[in-house]
């Protein structure tokens, strides 16, 4: 899949929260998800709500 230029998502594996920087925009997304696979596919929906086309 094909992320924008400068979208990046990073799965912090101590608090079990993702970083999105999306568009010049970080948010932090708490979680805690049970796995890397959950929370990059709940950064990924955050990016889609905002109008990212993969």
């Amino acid at each position: 899949m094909a992320y924008e230029r400068d979208m990046a998502i990073v799965f912090d594996s101590v608090t079990k929260a993702v970083i999105v920087s999306f568009r010049g925009v970080t948010i932090y997304l708490p979680g805690p998800y049970a796995d890397r696979k959950a929370a990059i596919l709940t950064a990924e929906a955050h990016c889609r709500r905002l109008g990212w086309r993969e």
